[in-house]
C-alpha cells in the first residue's frame, strides 16, 4: 500500500463524507442530541413519580362508622379520604388509587387483643396504583406495630429487650457508590454499540454508494493501487467511527450536566482507566469499520447495503444486554475470550477501577485477530472484480 495515495484518498473521502449533510445528521448530531433527549424524559418520568410518592393517597374507605384506623389515616397526612358512591368505578379510572376495607367491630376486636381484619384493593396493572398501595400498606403497618408496642408495654414487656441483634452496614466502595454500580451496567453497552455502529453509514456510502453513483470504477483507474484505495476508505470510515462516537460521549457529558442523576452519572475517573476504554473502543470501531466496508463492497447498492448492514446494531444488543448485569469486580475468565463481550468486560473492569494486564493483553490480541480478520474480508472482497462490478 502506497502511503501517499491512501492518503489522498483518505483526504477526498472525508471530504465528501461531511460535505453530505444526512451523514453529518446522522453519525454526529443524533449522538449529541439523543442521550440530552433521553435525559430529559427520564427527568420528566422521574419528576412526576417524586410528585406522586410526595402526594398523600387518595383512597376510598369502606367501614361501619368511624374507625381508629380512619382517624390514624386522617392524622398521618399521607391519606387522602375520597367520598364517593362508586368505589370500584373509580379506582378504574384511577380517581382513588385503592379501596381500603375495614371490617365491621374492627375496634372492638383490636381493644379485646385480636386480630382486626383490612381488605386493600387495587390495580395491580396500573403503576400509580400499585405504587400508592405499597405506601398504603407501610402506614397500616405502622398502624400494627403501634397496636403491638401497647399490648406488650401492657403486659410489662420492654420493647428494647425484644431487640436481639442490632445491624449496623458499612460501604467499603470507593467513590461512586450506586451511582457507579448503575453507570457500570448501562455504559458499557452504549459505547460499545457506539463504537461499532458509528461509522456505519459512512461505510455504506463508500462501497455501495460509490458503486450507485458509478464514480467506484474511475477511482480504480488512477495510479492509487486497490490496496491504497482500500486503506483510504478504510480510515475514512474508521475516523468517521471516532467523531460518531466522540460526539455520543460529548452528549452523554450534556445529558449528565442537564441531569445528574442520568443513569447514575457524577462518576469521575482517573485517566488510565480512560485510556483503557478509549484504547478498546477504537479496537472495536477497527473491527467493524474492516466488516462494514466489506458488506458494503458486496452489496450491489445503497439500499441494499442498508438491508444487509441494519441486523448489526440488532445483533449488538445480544452480548450488550448479557453482559448488562454483570458484576465489573467478578467477571469470569471466559468472558475475555468472547468476541465483543471481552471489550465490554473490560470496559466493566476500568469503570471500577481494575487494571488487570493479563485481561487487557488477553483482549488486545482477540482484538488484533479480530482486526486483520475483518481486513482480509474487507482486502478479499475489494479484490474480486464479480463483487466491485456486481450488477
Amino acid at each position: 500500500m502506497n502511503i501517499k495515495y491512501a492518503m489522498i484518498v483518505l483526504k477526498k473521502e472525508l471530504k465528501d463524507t461531511f460535505r453530505d449533510k444526512k451523514t453529518i445528521f446522522s453519525s454526529i448530531i443524533i449522538p449529541i442530541l439523543i442521550f440530552p433527549i433521553m435525559a430529559f424524559a427520564l427527568g420528566f418520568g422521574t419528576s412526576e413519580i417524586i410528585n406522586d410518592e410526595q402526594k398523600p393517597v387518595d383512597i376510598a374507605l369502606i367501614s361501619n362508622g368511624e374507625t381508629k384506623l380512619e382517624t390514624y389515616f386522617k392524622e398521618s397526612g399521607q391519606i387522602n379520604i375520597v367520598d364517593i358512591d362508586d368505589p370500584d368505578k373509580a379506582l378504574e379510572d384511577l380517581t382513588v388509587k385503592a379501596i381500603v376495607k375495614i371490617e365491621e367491630g374492627f375496634d372492638a376486636k383490636i381493644e379485646s387483643g385480636t386480630m382486626g381484619n383490612v381488605e386493600v384493593i387495587y390495580d395491580q396493572s396500573s403503576q400509580k396504583s400499585d405504587m400508592a398501595t405499597s405506601r398504603l400498606n407501610r402506614i397500616i403497618e405502622s398502624y400494627s406495630q403501634a397496636i403491638t408496642n401497647e399490648r406488650l408495654k401492657a403486659i410489662g414487656v420492654d420493647l428494647d429487650a425484644l431487640k436481639a441483634v442490632a445491624i449496623n452496614t458499612t460501604s467499603v466502595s470507593k467513590d461512586g457508590g450506586m451511582g457507579l454500580m448503575i453507570f457500570s451496567m448501562v455504559f458499557p453497552m452504549l459505547i460499545t454499540i457506539y463504537s461499532a455502529i458509528s461509522g456505519l453509514a459512512t461505510a455504506t456510502d463508500l462501497g455501495a454508494g460509490e458503486k450507485e453513483r458509478q464514480t467506484l470504477e474511475p477511482l480504480l483507474t488512477t495510479k492509487a493501487s486497490r490496496l491504497s484505495i482500500l486503506g483510504g476508505k478504510f480510515f475514512a470510515v474508521f475516523i468517521s467511527g471516532v467523531i460518531g462516537t466522540a460526539a455520543s460521549l460529548l452528549g452523554f457529558f450534556i445529558a449528565s450536566k442537564m441531569n445528574p442523576d442520568f443513569l447514575g452519572t457524577g462518576v469521575a475517573l482517573p485517566l488510565t482507566p480512560i485510556l483503557v476504554i478509549g484504547l478498546f473502543c477504537a479496537g472495536l470501531n477497527l473491527v467493524f469499520s474492516g466488516l462494514e466496508l466489506t458488506i458494503s463492497f458486496y452489496a450491489r447498492n445503497f439500499k441494499e447495503a442498508q438491508t444487509y448492514l441494519a441486523p448489526l446494531s440488532v445483533i449488538l444488543l445480544i452480548p450488550a444486554y448479557m453482559t448488562m448485569y454483570l458484576d465489573g469486580k467478578a467477571i469470569p475468565e471466559v468472558y475475555f475470550h468472547i468476541p465483543i463481550i471481552n471489550t465490554i468486560a473490560i470496559i466493566k473492569e476500568a469503570l471500577v477501577q481494575i487494571i488487570d494486564p493479563v485481561h487487557i493483553l488477553i483482549v488486545l490480541v482477540w482484538t488484533l485477530v479480530y482486526i486483520f480478520g475483518s481486513l482480509f474480508l474487507t482486502v478479499s472482497m475489494f479484490k474480486k472484480e464479480s463483487v466491485i462490478f456486481r450488477a
